[in-house]
């Protein structure tokens, strides 16, 4: 025993010698190191500005690193002077193109029924190079049934609704935010109307437009009365058209009481430009017109001026669609297969032609007109014209077609055409888009 306690001891003592030992040492080092101090916090506005030009997955990320950066991030102030960058970046160089898309229809259904829910995909690709940038799934609670409709892309948001039930949704797929909103009366009628076996036929389908006015974001539906529907509860029935507009702030709608005499063309998407929306009329002693709606105000007029040979047209060959922030109209010719488009000048009492599609001669020239499914982009029997998505820096022309998945770059020098992208999946709408941190209207 005694020499145990021995063999401790001495174990102890060294012990003890070894950590005075460290503790010198240490003690020598920081008398021989320079004295090191941590650099001062930058200023608050510079941290600003820089997370100003960050893209909106990398704030979302940064906002979990301190409550300081997150109440900065999701303040309002903070939010527009970010829309308003990305906007300016966007406008200037780079534009982006944004592909939405059904996912997974099938599954979970049950007995051949939709199901009660839906996903959505949505794929944002540089217009430039084509290359895929993004991809964003969200899952809607109250599904489309097969019947999902988008509008165009405001800040950042986009409205996703259906005409078989009664789901509208206003989202953000950069942020995933995603607010539920009532239905439309017009949505009331139609899903009664689709849903009725005993109907000889659906009803026609007018889509929405979500726009931005000097009071805040709206929606604006339009659409032909059917007086003789005796589900047609409307309160404006006596009216030729009846509008609908989303009050964000009340959310609800509310009826305008003074809406255009004109019956607009079916199954058309409103064009938006210049503050205004746009439909074209179904043909009045042989003529067809422009409605134009101002945002701002909430009132209707008629384009002075429209081209004659779109005017005395059959309305299958014609279309309207937003370019470079213009209103632009087109009609494909049947007889040479050729689509013309003319851009309403500033004055909005002339046009001007700015762009040919001769996709009848990329058939002649060899070049591949059909990309992953069976439509012809060069069919010569084709008469619904092409929808032009954007226009490149290199002056190819994006084109898309509600007869088919992709979408395809034509250009105008070599006549030829290529693929910018194709899915699987039902492709619902492709716009151009580009990412903001606004949630919460």
């Amino acid at each position: 025993m005694g020499k145990e306690k021995q063999v401790i001891a001495s174990s102890s003592s060294s012990q003890t010698k070894r950590r005075k030992i460290r503790r010198t040492i240490r003690k020598r080092r920081r008398r021989n190191e320079k004295l090191v101090t941590a650099p001062p916090s930058l200023p608050n506005d510079v941290v600003e500005e820089i997370f100003l030009r960050l893209p909106v997955k990398a704030l979302i990320r940064l906002k979990s690193l301190s409550k300081h950066w997150r109440s900065t991030i999701q303040s309002s102030f903070f939010e527009k002077k970010h829309l308003k960058i990305a906007k300016r970046s966007h406008d200037v160089d780079h534009l982006k193109v944004m592909v939405i898309t059904e996912e997974d229809p099938l599954k979970g259904s049950q007995n051949n029924l939709p199901r009660p829910d839906t996903d959505v995909g949505f794929r944002t690709y540089c217009l430039e190079s084509a290359s895929h940038l993004s991809f964003t799934r969200l899952n809607f609670p109250q599904g489309f049934h097969h019947w999902i409709y988008v509008s165009e892309s405001c800040d950042g948001l986009v409205c996703i609704y259906s005409v078989k039930t009664h789901s509208i949704y206003v989202v953000n797929p950069a942020t995933r935010w995603l607010r539920q909103l009532p239905p439309a009366m017009y949505q009331v009628l139609l899903s009664k109307v689709n849903n009725n076996p005993l109907e000889d036929g659906r009803r026609d389908e007018n889509h929405l437009a979500f726009v931005k006015a000097d009071t805040g974001y709206k929606l604006v539906w339009l659409y032909n009365n059917n007086n003789n529907n005796d589900d047609d509860d409307s309160n404006e029935t006596s009216l030729v058209t009846t509008c609908e507009v989303f009050d964000f702030k009340a959310n609800a709608w509310r009826y305008l009481t003074c809406t255009p005499s004109y019956r607009i063309f079916r199954n058309q998407t409103p064009a938006s430009a210049n503050g205004s929306l746009y439909w074209f009329t179904e043909p009045y002693n042989s003529k067809i017109q422009v409605v134009a709606f101002d945002i701002h105000t909430e009132t209707f007029k008629l384009l002075p001026e429209i081209v004659s040979s779109i005017a005395t047209s059959d309305p299958q060959y014609i279309d309207m669609c937003t370019l470079d922030n213009g209103l632009c109209m087109s009609k494909r010719q049947g007889d040479t297969m050729m689509q013309e488009i003319w851009r309403l000048k500033p004055s909005q009492d002339s046009w001007e032609k700015v762009y040919t599609i001769d996709l009848v001669s990329c058939s002649s020239s060899s070049s591949r007109t059909k990309f992953g499914d069976e439509f012809d982009w060069g069919c010569k029997d084709l008469v619904e014209p092409f929808t032009p998505v954007a226009i490149c820096k290199n002056k190819k022309m994006l084109l898309s077609h509600r007869y088919t998945r992709a979408l395809v770059k034509l250009d105008p020098q070599t006549k030829s055409l290529s693929c910018f992208s194709k899915h699987r999946l039902c492709t619902r709408r492709s716009v151009l888009y580009f990412q903001s941190l606004i949630s919460h209207i």
